[in-house]
């Protein structure tokens, strides 16, 4: 980014320069958040005092790709989102700043600038329903753990390559499943196994990762960074798992994912590392880089 990407800027959004006074300004909606009940599920809207919000439709679609993968770096929200715009992308993301609908992060030392939605821009995405997502759909909120910021933020990259290669063979992606999402589904599933005979548990985690559409790899389940569900050129659904190796995988780790039947990624530079492990028989698999 230019020194003059500064997500600190407090410029008006939608204010024109001179030249552009006449031009017509982005449509935005002044939403009031309704009341709501239910806090159990992953997508709940908790009752929340009413407030309104000045978010245009642009913006809506923002906070979704950040609440979709919990955080986004703001240089790939740039880029794939704004096309590269930097003043774009500073307008917008400020405005949710602002409105609290969007909380920041910086990294130390090389201050990049990660983005995740406040529990009221969870809530306002929701009750907003915004931009036909897929009933199913999972939206996040706010940080982990801060050493894995990097790593979370880098399955927006993994989606967009992924989902550039099932787009240029005719399909189209429907939901996106972290892990978080697969992990919650099957602790919950599992803690009811917990009173079972050894034996017997180990037969029904088979079962249980069979449900979820996940096989079990040396006694362990083996979970995907990302999962894609897509409709196929012929519209039969179908989906992919996908691993971000890096560069501190070992190998046996390699090799149970590789069994597992993901598809796994990596950066260039942890993809040149990893690539004589990915050589072992017991792998034999390409590896792609991001």
């Amino acid at each position: 980014m230019g020194r003059d990407f500064n997500i600190d800027d407090e410029r008006e959004p939608d204010s024109p320069r001179p030249d552009q006074a006449d031009s017509p300004r982005p449509r935005s909606t002044r939403f009031q958040e309704p009341e709501s009940s239910d806090p159990r599920s992953p997508n709940s809207r908790n009752p929340i005092p009413e407030r309104s919000y000045e978010v245009s439709q642009s913006q809506a679609k923002t906070m979704a790709d950040v609440g979709t993968f919990r955080t986004i770096a703001l240089i790939d929200l740039t880029h794939v989102r704004y096309g590269g715009n930097e003043k774009q992308t500073l307008a917008e993301v400020n405005n949710l700043l602002r409105q609290k609908l969007l909380r920041r992060s910086i990294s130390q030392p090389d201050r990049a600038v990660y983005l995740t939605l406040t529990p009221e821009g969870h809530r306002f995405l929701l009750a907003r329903n915004v931009l036909g997502a897929h009933e199913n759909q999972v939206f996040y909120h706010g940080f982990v753990k801060t050493r894995e910021t990097e790593h979370d933020a880098a399955i927006y990259q993994l989606y967009q390559k992924e989902a550039e290669n099932i787009i240029a063979s005719g399909g189209k992606v429907t939901r996106v499943v972290l892990d978080f999402e697969l992990k919650k589904s099957l602790n919950r599933k599992l803690a009811k196994l917990s009173s079972l005979p050894e034996d017997e548990k180990e037969k029904r985690k088979s079962e249980v990762a069979k449900e979820d559409g996940l096989i079990v790899v040396k006694g362990k389940i083996q979970i995907p960074d990302l999962r894609l569900e897509y409709e196929d050129r012929d519209h039969n659904p179908t989906k992919v798992d996908l691993e971000l190796a890096t560069g501190h995988y070992r190998h046996g780790s390699l090799a149970a994912k590789s069994s597992a039947g993901f598809k796994i990624y990596a950066s260039a530079s942890d993809a040149v590392r990893l690539r004589p492990a990915m050589a072992d028989p017991e792998i034999m698999q390409e590896i792609f880089a991001l």
